[in-house]
């Protein structure tokens, strides 16, 4: 298979950033390292830390910087002003893409960040293979799960529904798929959003991905602590922003549930979020003052500095396409919980964590399903050993290189070999 010459649109795009900026990053340097010649056209704001970590590396992937003026910019400060910015960019960007592709003659596209199916991209403009995505969004919170929200929560649940639906009228998102070469999905739900008379075209395929090499060894599990004992008790982790469908009040009533044996478990949240008073209120009801820590939000590296002090990373997200948090948690040896609703559940086995069936489960089955897999951990700690153990060999199989393998076929270094 020959070099390629490939154009990645990445909106969102930062060295040693997690989510949309680390995904776009991480995309770019893969394909590069498989052989491929990668021009990146990406936002102007990230140039400086784009600029800073590539000094003195050489120039695969390159990068074009693209912003809208600074009058343009004054969008972002309106209410949803950063969708219309978003939109305006992508419009932009293509019409400098095809100003590019003159001088390049690119051989394919590929549109990585945002990764959502209901934003369009115009990058099918250059008349090359284009690939859209992997892009995902078309998971949705069960109905006898709503409730747990609050009436904030459920509004903007309401909102994203909606939004959703409009997907079948949006001129915009419909011309990017039928300029689309090949649609990738993150998730199966996303792929059933897709319209019918562009879904053969598309596919599921992850967007996150992990570099097991980069990771630390975790710390050894300590088997033989006494985890009944309260100076030995079960560390349980929560990481993420807090807002109503990241699940967190799920996690909080099932620790609850855990009744005396609450004693046995401490769990630390680190993030911030408009719902947080909501939830640090629910703590409270619930007796949960000396089982649960709140933690303000933290940058990167000193999180992934800590995440191997705890047992277990709870990630009960009723709606999560990607999961590029639960990987992370998994390549530092850290089992994980997570509903099998969206990109988490691609990701969990049983050899590494558990999947907490939500199918004709209402909250309280939800709850008591995380509830009971805690209490088994605190009744046999060897159990937590095996899922430390499977969770990196799992990690392993979800690499960059597998991602970037599956789109653009076998590694060009392998073949060399």
């Amino acid at each position: 298979m020959p070099t390629k010459k490939i154009l990645l649109s990445a909106y969102s795009c930062s060295p040693d950033a997690g989510s949309e900026p680390g995904i776009g990053w991480n995309w770019a340097q893969s394909i590069a390292a498989d052989g491929h010649d990668v021009t990146v056209i990406t936002r102007a704001v990230n140039r400086a830390s784009i600029e800073m970590y590539s000094a003195g590396q050489s120039c695969n992937p390159k990068f074009v910087f693209h912003d809208l003026s600074a009058l343009a910019q004054t969008i972002y400060r309106l209410p949803f002003g950063n969708y219309a910015y978003y939109l305006l960019w992508q419009y932009t960007a293509a019409r400098r893409a095809v100003e590019l592709h003159r001088q390049e003659k690119f051989d394919q596209v590929q549109h990585v960040t945002w990764g959502s199916f209901r934003a369009a991209s115009f990058m099918g403009q250059l008349g090359i293979p284009f690939v859209f995505g992997p892009v995902g969004g078309g998971e949705d919170t069960p109905n006898q799960l709503r409730r747990g929200l609050g009436w904030r929560g459920r509004f903007w649940d309401s909102l994203r529904r909606f939004s959703n639906r409009l997907l079948t009228v949006d001129p915009f998102v419909r011309t990017t798929y039928a300029a689309a070469s090949e649609i990738l999905t993150t998730t199966p739900e996303t792929l059933s959003r897709i319209p019918r008379e562009y879904r053969q075209k598309a596919r599921v395929q992850p967007a996150a991905g992990v570099s097991p090499a980069l990771f630390p060894q975790p710390s050894p599990v300590k088997l033989a602590r006494p985890f009944h004992r309260s100076e030995a008790r079960l560390q349980l982790l929560y990481v993420g922003r807090l807002v109503p469908w990241k699940g967190l009040h799920l996690a909080l009533r099932a620790l609850a549930e855990l009744g005396e044996k609450r004693s046995s478990v401490q769990l630390t949240v680190i993030g911030d979020g408009y719902d947080a008073g909501r939830l640090k209120r629910m703590a409270s009801r619930l007796n949960l003052e000396n089982s649960v820590r709140w933690m303000p939000w933290m940058p990167r590296e000193a999180l992934l500095s800590i995440v191997t002090d705890f047992d277990l990373f709870l990630f009960p997200s009723l709606h999560d396409s990607g999961g590029m948090a639960v990987l992370e948690a998994l390549s530092l040896g850290l089992p994980v919980v997570c509903l099998d609703l969206g990109g988490p559940s691609e990701f969990v086995n049983d050899s590494c964590g558990r999947v907490v069936s939500t199918s004709d489960a209402d909250e309280s089955r939800v709850v008591a399903q995380i509830a009971e897999f805690v209490f088994e951990l605190t009744e046999d700690p060897r159990k937590l050993k095996q899922l430390s153990e499977g969770a990196r060999k799992r990690a392993n199989s979800f690499t960059w290189e597998a991602n970037v393998r599956n789109v653009y076929g076998e590694s060009l270094l392998l073949q060399a070999d």
